[in-house]
């Protein structure tokens, strides 16, 4: 049977852990999908070849040939220039600094097409507002909860980058003035030094040094001593009380972060993605949905602003690329 006459864009979300590479329909539906191991240490050159082993891959699986593509879309975690089409740097591929991209992915192509580079978690901030849980909105802010914390900011229906194109750095915004450091990006205080999955490791295994009783020694026995957002929720379905302690804290400064934002924005909705709300979605989003509203400055009504999980999950940051690819 013929395959129905579709408009076909590709988009990739290149993580520092994984590559996802998905071919998407205009209606925003995954086509097909192929994800694997980015290999970051192996170096810029090594990972662009596995990211044009993706796309090979991924036309390969949805029956399709380069022709059919119209566009694509790649959201990054680092530092671009968007008008060029170039990664400035990524700090965790080593050498993957001043990459012409756009270029590269045209070259795959053969031909001359729409190449958008944009932040990761913008686009998937896009996808989920387009075809996720933001669908039928106008006013949005996600907040992506995974090694760090990162977001974006929809406003009237359009995605706000600010004056210099670096707005919804969400993650930075300081919540506990003097607190700790966040890994990596010496902001100290601010809800990614707090609550990202990486600070709830640390304060887990500063806790498990000090001698608190946890079933966490086990399951990180089982898992290769990685704490890993399947441990986690792994240990809250057992009750383990000091998992979750750490995660009811984590929680407590997210609803104070979603406060800020909700006295600051005033969104419909606030969507919570990242591999910990994948595992724990309902439950985190219960309690920082709860905290938020106590601290929220105007009480009326607050039933119309929503805090829920990621509709989308995995495939916002694809879905959201191959959209801009096709000038939604």
């Amino acid at each position: 049977m013929a395959r129905k006459k579709h408009t076909y864009t590709i988009g990739i979300d290149l993580g520092g852990t994984k590559i996802l590479t998905a071919v998407v329909d205009e209606q925003g539906k995954v086509v097909a999908a192929v994800k694997e191991l980015t290999q970051a240490q192996e170096g810029a050159k090594a990972v662009i070849e596995r990211i044009k082993h993706t796309l090979d891959k991924v036309l390969e699986k949805a029956t399709l040939t380069q022709k059919d593509i119209t566009g694509i879309g790649i959201g990054v975690p680092g530092v671009i220039d968007a008008k060029r089409g170039v990664i400035v740097k990524i700090t965790n591929i080593p050498g993957m600094e001043q990459v012409a991209m756009a270029k590269i992915l045209r070259d795959w192509l053969g031909r001359v097409t729409p190449v958008v580079l944009s932040n990761d978690v913008r686009v998937a901030s896009w996808g989920e507002y387009l075809h996720g849980a933001g669908k039928g909105y106008k006013h949005m802010v996600t907040v992506w909860v995974g090694t760090g914390i990162g977001g974006g900011i929809i406003l009237d229906g359009k995605l706000w980058e600010g004056m210099r194109g670096n707005a919804g750095e969400v993650g930075h915004m300081i919540t506990l003035a003097g607190g700790p450091l966040a890994l990596g990006a010496g902001i100290r205080g601010g809800i990614e030094a707090l609550a990202s999955r990486s600070s709830i490791e640390r304060d887990l295994r500063k806790a498990l040094a000090d001698g608190r009783e946890s079933i966490l020694p086990k399951l990180l026995r089982e898992n290769d001593n990685a704490l890993k957002s399947s441990v986690l929720a792994a240990a809250v379905h057992k009750k383990d009380e000091l998992t979750i302690e750490m995660l009811e804290q984590a929680a407590h400064y997210l609803g104070l972060h979603a406060a800020s934002l909700i006295n600051c924005l005033d969104p419909e909705l606030i969507v919570y993605g990242g591999g910990l709300m994948e595992k724990l979605g309902d439950w985190m989003v219960k309690r920082i949905s709860k905290t938020a509203k106590q601290h929220a400055i105007n009480k009326t009504q607050l039933d119309k602003i929503h805090l829920v999980p990621s509709a989308l999950g995995d495939y916002a940051g694809v879905v959201g690329a191959a959209m801009l690819a096709m000038g939604r």
